[in-house]
């Protein structure tokens, strides 16, 4: 079988709730409702069936209504297959991705000190951009 990217399909989602635990940022039981809301994109990259990583993120569009931006919201990489290229695999596909499917522009946010992810987005092609995000929170809702 090997290593390929696809889309995240329902039927994967019995083997996140399975693995999990082994991921940073996976709550598997809001995968299937994320999933059913359209502009929401999640991707799975696969060892011989086995899920190894999640990337999701967004489609964002223009006033106009045409799909314009693909905003990488999270890229996870099981602990044991870290370090040895995967995420940047995971990076080009999902860039691929987004330009063979109509977006303008694929972009991600990443803490300047978090050298490991900048070194990833760098090595598929993405810039720096400089740009500053702000943002407020509102606990009563959480």
């Amino acid at each position: 079988m090997g290593f390929r990217f696809e889309r995240l399909q329902e039927q994967d989602i019995l083997q996140l709730r399975d693995i999990s635990d082994e991921f940073s940022n996976i709550n598997s039981t809001k995968v299937k409702p994320f999933l059913e809301e359209k502009q929401n994109i999640a991707l799975v990259a696969k060892l011989d069936d086995k899920i190894i990583g999640l990337l999701y993120g967004y489609a964002l569009t223009d006033f106009e209504g045409g799909t314009s931006q693909f905003y990488i919201y999270s890229l996870d990489i099981h602990l044991e297959y870290q370090g040895r290229g995967y995420g940047s695999r995971f990076v080009q596909f999902a860039v691929e991705w987004a330009n063979d499917n109509g977006f303008r522009e694929c972009y991600v946010h990443a803490n300047e000190d978090n050298t490991r992810a900048c070194r990833v987005y760098e090595k598929v092609g993405m810039t720096f951009t400089n740009a500053r995000e702000f943002s407020i929170n509102f606990p009563d809702n959480e």
